[in-house]
């Protein structure tokens, strides 16, 4: 019969003299790297690590969840080493810990809402105590900025900002998933709010009921580390872009119509901007907007969604942003390709320098108002 293998609580394991034991960490690198448990060893797999163990001391081996590190324990044992099993692994040892928070730490019930991305290796406990830390405003609360906005507040962003000068209105609510049939009729920003604090009272949401113009643009901006734009017209578009490369803040851009739909990002003195690639507004009229032309539901979410994930990666300075690349979607084919940019910063009158505040651009940011 198989021996049975020793398994240790969190509690068992608090009780004990901390030179009594040795923790040792299964997981990968990178998660050891993002948060562990204090004193513990990386297990490297290696032959060499085994020998630099102790054996005058009881070896708590843990995984994520209690399951992986079993076979380690096994293997160790059978080597005749004292270990035990951490029972729940990682994430256990987390909620426990962050039963009395600190500022800036996360509570139990935090390390609980956020269990699933924590353990994602490029995230961890590190990783989501910096989303708690970090803002994100989206400009917006219509198709783009709704799937974006729920994204970020569920991956615990701490503070996201909403403006929209606009009403909720039924036709809204075919894409413009923030918003509900009792909320007709109230301002977009507030009716955001109001769902994002009823997804996670964790995060702090603040309304801004008003149009982004250009008198307002940098100051509401430069509260914030990130932008989302989730307008639907050029001018606006144009806005978010020249005040962002102007305060030097990092932003994602989409855009969409009927089903197709493209997005990319910029990042201050690594990237192309919006008016790198597009120059200025097209005519009024020239193009198309969604009450005109027609826009599928889904397809903003999917975009909103690329917007919402293109945050959470700069924020936490992991994989590769959409900088100096749109992608493109068509919903039809569910084709995508990237389009490749490159920096065209001396001919952009904004990168070059020609431009050195908004109000030298004002007549381009003035539209009449329609549906974000």
């Amino acid at each position: 019969m198989c021996k049975k293998i020793r398994e240790i609580t969190v509690d068992e394991l608090s009780s004990l003299p901390l030179d009594s034991y040795c923790c040792v960490d299964v997981r990968s690198e990178i998660s050891y790297e993002n948060g562990h448990i204090t004193n513990a060893r990386f297990w490297d797999c290696s032959d060499e690590a085994a020998k630099k163990l102790p054996k005058d001391k009881l070896l708590v081996v843990y995984c994520g969840y209690g399951e992986q590190s079993v076979s380690l324990v096994k293997r160790l044992s059978e080597l005749g080493f004292n270990a035990c099993n951490l029972s729940g692994g990682f994430r256990a040892w987390l909620l426990d810990y962050f039963k009395n928070p600190v500022e800036n730490e996360l509570s139990a019930s935090e390390i609980e809402r956020y269990d699933r991305q924590i353990i994602l290796p490029q995230i961890g406990l590190d990783g989501q105590k910096r989303l708690k830390n970090s803002s994100v405003l989206v400009v917006g609360a219509g198709g783009l900025g709704s799937p974006s906005a729920l994204y970020l507040a569920g991956a615990g962003v701490g503070r996201i900002g909403i403006i929209d000068s606009d009403s909720v209105s039924v036709s809204n609510l075919q894409r413009q998933i923030l918003h509900t049939f009792g909320r007709i009729g109230q301002n977009k920003s507030d009716s955001a709010k109001e769902a994002l604090q009823l997804l996670n009272d964790k995060i702090k949401a603040e309304a801004y009921p008003f149009a982004l113009t250009a008198e307002n643009a940098e100051e509401i901006i430069s509260k914030y580390d990130f932008v989302i734009d989730g307008a639907d017209n050029f001018e606006t578009k144009f806005l978010i872009n020249d005040a962002c490369v102007l305060l030097k803040k990092a932003f994602c851009h989409a855009g969409i119509l009927r089903f197709e739909g493209q997005a990319m990002t910029y990042v201050p003195d690594k990237s192309p901007c919006y008016r790198c690639i597009f120059e200025k507004p097209p005519q009024r009229g020239e193009i198309p907007n969604c009450s005109q032309a027609g826009v599928i539901g889904v397809v903003a979410g999917v975009l909103g969604s690329i917007q919402a994930l293109e945050a959470i990666k700069y924020l936490l300075n992991i994989g590769e942003l959409l900088t100096g690349r749109i992608f493109v979607f068509d919903a039809l084919t569910m084709k995508s390709r990237i389009v490749k940019c490159n920096m065209n910063s001396h001919s952009c009158e904004l990168c070059s320098g020609k431009i050195k505040n908004l109000q030298e651009l004002s007549e381009q940011y003035i539209h009449s108002p329609d549906c974000f």
